[in-house]
């Protein structure tokens, strides 16, 4: 009898031993993708660390520019054109163009130093973009310093930048059309496409003449009197 119960316990052991196997199978099999899925969703916030780093510095506040305290800056934002002369002698037209971005006072007084500058004409063609691109309160020191650097007195020179003079006269002209700017501005553009149509840059006839007291020549024959704000 000993012998029999120890052959049937042997017997049943040997059944469990591939339902046990079968079992831990199958319960690797449906435990296996829940751990990948653990693992792909936990990927993309890995991922996103290093990108929300790298975006980080973007958000800091930009610094001060150190045109602020510089002398030079600091007294041509007065009234003295002197001062004005002096920046842009020292600036040029390059440095006078790069201050614009700094923005605020900065890039108004670069606005009133570069028809000072002696090579003053390179502005004309990035100044009438800016101009073109401009609303409000932000176009007219555009527009006055285009007009002080087109009514300089010719150079007897070579043109610094022909292409970009010929763009702004064009870019002047469609300033001075557009009906939905106040009188004013479009008399500063009026006023600077006829400086640049003495030049030869612009058919003086494309320039728009309503502004113009009536009977005036300068309407007319497209010159360069000033118009009627």
């Amino acid at each position: 009898m000993k012998q029999g119960r120890g052959r049937e316990g042997v017997r049943r052991a040997r059944r469990r031993g591939p339902v046990a196997a079968r079992l831990a199978f199958v319960a690797l099999v449906l435990l296996a993708p829940l751990g990948c899925r653990r693992e792909q969703g936990s990927a993309p916030r890995d991922a996103a660390s290093p990108a929300s780093a790298a975006a980080s510095p973007s958000l800091a506040p930009r610094p001060p520019s150190p045109r602020l305290t510089d002398p030079r800056w600091r007294l041509a934002a007065g009234d003295d054109p002197l001062d004005c002369a002096r920046l842009a002698e020292a600036e040029g037209a390059s440095g006078l163009l790069a201050a614009l971005d700094d923005g605020g006072d900065i890039a108004l007084t670069a606005l009133r130093a570069l028809p000072y500058a002696d090579d003053a004409d390179l502005a004309l063609g990035p100044l009438a973009e800016r101009a073109r691109a401009a609303s409000g309160p932000s176009l007219p020191p555009l527009l006055e310093a285009l007009l002080g650097i087109a009514g300089r007195p010719p150079r007897p020179r070579e043109p610094l930048d022909p292409d970009g003079a010929r763009g702004a006269a064009a870019a002047l002209v469609e300033l001075a059309g557009r009906r939905d700017l106040p009188s004013d501005q479009r008399a500063l553009a009026i006023s600077a496409a006829r400086a640049l149509a003495e030049r030869g840059l612009v058919d003086p006839l494309r320039i728009p003449a309503d502004l113009d007291p009536e009977g005036s020549v300068a309407g007319a024959a497209g010159g360069p009197a000033a118009p009627r704000p």
